[in-house]
């Protein structure tokens, strides 16, 4: 398989190397690299038969063939992932900035400034976590400075000001009496 495959790289080397190919090249730089590609590509898929007949390979079979374009194909072809927040600047209507609801729903925003979350996977697959795990899992935990700082222009004004419910099982943790910058009450 190996010799297969170097013969037909060395094949490959021999269309690009042509004195022809290389003007074209110089003519077109921009198009250089899917021309490259192309031929690498088609000296990949070349019929394989006339190469070498004591391997067993079949008449129309070629080096892409299911196995090997298997392992080659889905590493060429993987899209690109572009990161996409839906954060309308200006809106239709009005022309002002809108909450993008995800972060609403998602996250809270405590008085001071921070974002807490709960944890992912806390849901999925309780049947094989153990009950100390699923106690962890479901604490909620801080977002770093910069997740904060994303959060806060993914909303508006609104969101951002205190807000008091009855009850709020956060309440102690709105204010942060344990640093010395941020203590609003004297010390005792």
């Amino acid at each position: 398989m190996l010799r297969i495959v170097s013969s037909a790289i060395r094949a490959g080397v021999q269309c690009v190397s042509s004195p022809s190919f290389t003007n074209l090249i110089k003519t077109s730089p921009c198009t250089s690299t899917s021309i490259v590609n192309s031929i690498c590509l088609r000296s990949l898929s070349l019929n394989t038969s006339h190469i070498h007949k004591d391997v067993n390979i079949g008449k129309n079979r070629t080096l892409l063939s299911a196995p090997l374009a298997q392992s080659i194909l889905p590493v060429i072809q993987q899209p690109t992932v572009i990161a996409n927040r839906n954060l309308i600047k200006y809106s239709m209507r009005k022309g002002k900035r809108k909450t993008v609801k995800t972060v609403v729903t998602r996250f809270y925003r405590l008085r001071w400034g921070i974002w807490i979350r709960t944890k992912c996977g806390r849901t999925s697959n309780l049947w094989r976590k153990s009950l100390n795990r699923k106690k962890r899992l479901y604490r909620h935990v801080f977002c770093n400075a910069k997740q904060s700082w994303l959060l806060d222009k993914m909303i508006t004004p609104f969101w951002a000001r205190p807000k008091y419910y009855v009850d709020d099982p956060y309440e102690p943790y709105h204010e942060r009496e344990n640093f010395d910058h941020t203590r609003k009450r004297p010390l005792p």
